[in-house]
């Protein structure tokens, strides 16, 4: 029997998690009423604010100008301390943020104190999970969780996990408890453990791995005890939640689950189902960290576990070529250790984000590469030139060449061939729709996404949409439903002027028009047709002013330039050179 076991061992070799401190309680004070007489929330590190995460999460190389007169050998080994390099970017303080909420938020329902907290251990967990939730959401022995989860998707290399970690390190991983407030409370708190989904993508796997992660930072031997040849699922995973209560896990968190399989363990379906237990049953936050591949697998029975979180996932797509890469590449390019110093112009910045699509991973990479190329053939006195960086980018990066062709080339039959890398648009759409919250996203996608109900508007743009509607003579009613549509059919970063020009010709060419909007709506069926004709007639004889706006839309006019022509005229709506100087 123990052989068999240790074949079982054997089979499912473990996938090695993040490693964090330990470290002895200390209790403080909270402000927040709600985190109060909790151990488990008075133990952690007091909240965050966005100076402590930047100085804290931030990886910056040790560079000192004058190591440029140091040998070849030496300054190759310099330029590796790049591969380190962390620029805090707004998507770090997002994750940070919604952790620490996270964690926070789902102890408040387990405080180990609780007498129904402490019910659970008495009545079993495989009990517990079974009964599911009563009418008010609490499980049979009266917890009502307060966890919740949600996910962080994106491009490959684009720096999820270099977040999340960084997110997670900020707090101890296990906390040693002896007493509180003159109590005797010998614990030990797992504030947050981060898994790999194994490769097979079956749930007995990523069982497996959670029971030999919690012994590699406890020293327990829960693996051994549990883990043996006839163990099922079903029987692994109460045993689950009773760890995972028995020492306070704050968060749960999966990376890669696009490696999620459809046929192992009954499929991805059961553990999504089981995360979804976990969060709602038991009372643990659970956070899933994937590419763009897994979108799909998200959009099913996990969504029932994002509710009311006031989070919302988070979208990481490759930078935009702007501010937010400019940013970046200026805090990367000063780490240069060349004999000659290479000013960052444009047409170098042009040239990476051609080269990396603005993919943070790649863009470093190739930054290492140039440098060691420059320092190795020493021509033209190691000076950086877009020559150069395209000749590395093809001799030392060709695995990706294909990819970012793609990506270069926005076709969007091609781009649906790399759902690492981008997002297929009806999975993302249905992606959407399911979601309960609005969804964060963050990077090039969000400019080229169509405008959803899920994702959050402009509300600078809604106003003017609405301003000019109104000002064409519609109802507010009327005129915030036509902004609202013309919002959300065109990409979040359109030009306000192309946008105004849509919001008139729908205006103007809808059934709704302004003097249909006014009439008598008591006339219906026969009368109404009867009357068309006079109603028509009695149109065409109405006198306008010289700057009436219906004006615009004379003699049947349906060329919307030369309406939008006609109201710039008219002064009703600024020309586009007016435009282009006020600030949207």
């Amino acid at each position: 029997m123990v052989k068999q076991a240790q074949q079982q061992v054997d089979y499912y070799q473990y996938s090695p998690s993040l490693m964090g401190r330990q470290e002895e309680a200390s209790y403080s004070d909270q402000e927040i009423p709600d985190y109060r007489n909790n151990p488990f929330i008075e133990a952690l590190p007091p909240i965050f604010e966005e100076e402590d995460v930047e100085v804290q999460i931030r990886k910056y190389p040790d560079y000192d100008e004058r190591k440029r007169k140091l040998g070849k050998q030496t300054r190759l080994h310099l330029v590796q301390q790049i591969s380190d390099y962390v620029e805090p970017l707004p998507s770090h303080f997002l994750v940070e943020q919604r952790l620490s909420r996270l964690i926070r938020h789902g102890y408040k329902a387990r405080n180990p104190f609780s007498p129904a907290v402490v019910r659970q251990f008495h009545i079993g967990f495989k009990e517990v999970l079974e009964g599911g939730l009563d009418s008010t959401g609490g499980n049979i022995a009266g917890v009502r969780s307060t966890a919740a989860g949600f996910a962080i998707l994106g491009v490959s290399g684009q720096g999820k996990t270099t977040a999340v970690e960084s997110s997670l390190l900020l707090y101890p991983q296990v906390i040693h408890h002896l007493t509180y407030k003159e109590q005797p409370f010998i614990r030990k708190q797992i504030v947050w453990l981060k898994l790999n989904c194994p490769f097979d993508g079956s749930l007995k796997g990523l069982c497996f791995n959670f029971l030999q992660s919690i012994d590699s930072i406890l020293g327990t031997n829960y693996y051994r005890k549990f883990a043996t040849k006839g163990t099922s699922v079903d029987m692994l995973i109460p045993i689950l939640a009773h760890i995972a209560t028995l020492h306070g896990l704050g968060v749960l968190v999966i990376d890669e689950i696009q490696f999620l399989s459809f046929l192992k363990s009954g499929g991805a379906e059961k553990m999504l189902n089981y995360f979804t237990q976990l969060i709602n049953t038991i009372g643990v936050p659970v956070v899933l960290v994937g590419t763009f591949k897994a979108m799909k697998l998200l959009s099913g029975s996990f969504s029932q576990a994002r509710r009311s979180t006031g989070q919302g996932d988070l979208i990481m797509d490759r930078l935009s070529e702007g501010e937010e890469w400019d940013f970046f590449l200026h805090a990367l390019w000063k780490y240069q250790w060349t004999a000659t110093e290479t000013p960052l112009k444009p047409h170098l910045s042009k040239k990476m984000y051609e080269l990396s699509q603005g993919i943070v991973d790649i863009a470093v990479k190739l930054y290492m590469l140039a440098q060691w190329q420059a320092i190795e053939d020493g021509i033209d006195n190691e000076k950086l030139t877009g020559a150069l960086l395209e000749t590395v980018a093809k001799q030392h990066m060709q695995l990706i060449q294909p990819m970012l062709k793609v990506l270069r080339s926005k076709d969007p039959r091609a781009l649906e061939a790399i759902d690492d890398l981008y997002p297929k648009w009806n999975v993302l759409d249905q992606y959407l729709q399911m979601a309960d919250e609005k969804v964060n996203i963050q990077g090039e996608i969000r400019t080229k996404i169509l405008r959803d109900e899920k994702i959050e508007q402009d509300d600078e743009k809604l106003i003017e949409l609405v301003k000019t509607a109104i000002d064409f003579g519609v109802s507010y009613d009327v005129a915030y439903e036509v902004a609202n549509k013309v919002l959300q059919s065109n990409e979040a970063e359109k030009d306000i002027v192309d946008l105004r020009k849509q919001l008139i010709k729908d205006i103007t060419f809808t059934p709704m028009t302004i003097e249909d909007e006014n009439c008598d709506n008591k006339r219906e069926g026969a009368e109404e047709k009867g009357n068309s004709k006079a109603r028509k007639k009695k149109k065409q004889q109405v006198m306008l002013d010289e700057d009436d706006l219906r004006n615009a839309a004379a003699n049947n006019e349906k060329d919307t330039e030369v309406i939008y022509e006609r109201l710039v005229d008219i002064g009703s709506i600024p020309s586009e050179d007016e435009l282009s100087k006020l600030i949207i």
